[in-house]
């Protein structure tokens, strides 16, 4: 800076390739760190959330308390994709460090499927999709990127949900933070159903007997009732 002028801006001098990439670095750092925050922030959430199901668990409310068992485990996964794209970002920042510690050249990484394959994760991962875009446009000028990666402007979809993984998983959430306590309620609801069937069902069967009885009554009446007329005109 010369009398608060940018020198370089003023004679349009751009920064040179190495010093982009120090930037994209950090950058990625940048990102590191705002990646750390958000799980700080969920896990967080999550405690609470547990806490909640506790509540919910001393007054048998088993309705609520699998609502929020699906809320920690999609929290729990938002956290295994956020350190996996934290991991992602520190193999990126690891190849841009090599680059400028050995003074390789902007090609050899523009060429390293692995950062490449890093750098379109990063992009279509929701939680830092903003900060890879911006961190893919400075590689770019750094020479390290010859051009964004396909689809990276795009709206990456969620994954697909197996509902019956995650039903699982939140019975297991439910047993880890609960324990015998919604569990064996909801057991003990459903057996009381099971037993409520089985005495609606017993009580029809006394109703069945007796209209078989009244049947057979009443054809031994009418039998009776036969044989006293054909007595009477035999007489």
């Amino acid at each position: 800076m010369f009398m608060g002028f940018d020198i370089k801006q003023l004679f349009g001098l751009a920064p040179s390739a190495e010093e982009r990439t120090k930037a994209c670095r950090a950058r990625i750092r940048k990102m590191k760190r705002e990646i750390d925050q958000q799980i700080r922030d969920v896990e967080r959430a999550t405690k609470a959330t547990e806490r909640e199901i506790k509540s919910c668990a001393k007054r048998n409310d088993a309705a609520s308390a699998r609502a929020l068992a699906r809320e920690i485990v999609q929290a729990r996964a938002t956290v295994s994709k956020l350190y996996t794209s934290k991991a992602q970002a520190s193999s990126v920042e690891s190849a841009l460090a090599h680059r400028v510690a050995t003074q390789t050249s902007a090609r050899s990484i523009e060429r390293s499927a692995e950062v490449m394959k890093h750098m379109n994760a990063l992009v279509k991962t929701a939680a830092v999709r903003e900060e890879a875009m911006e961190l893919s446009r400075e590689m770019m000028k750094a020479g390290v990127m010859a051009e964004l990666l396909d689809d990276a402007l795009d709206v990456a979809l969620d994954d697909d949900v197996d509902e019956e993984e995650t039903n699982r998983a939140i019975e297991d959430v439910l047993r880890e933070i609960a324990g015998e306590i919604v569990l064996p309620h909801a057991a003990k609801h459903a057996a009381a159903v099971v037993k409520e069937e089985d005495v609606e069902a017993a009580d029809l069967l006394p109703t069945v007997d007796s209209a078989a009885e009244r049947s057979a009554s009443t054809d031994a009446l009418k039998a009776r009732l036969d044989a006293m007329r054909v007595g009477e005109e035999t007489a």
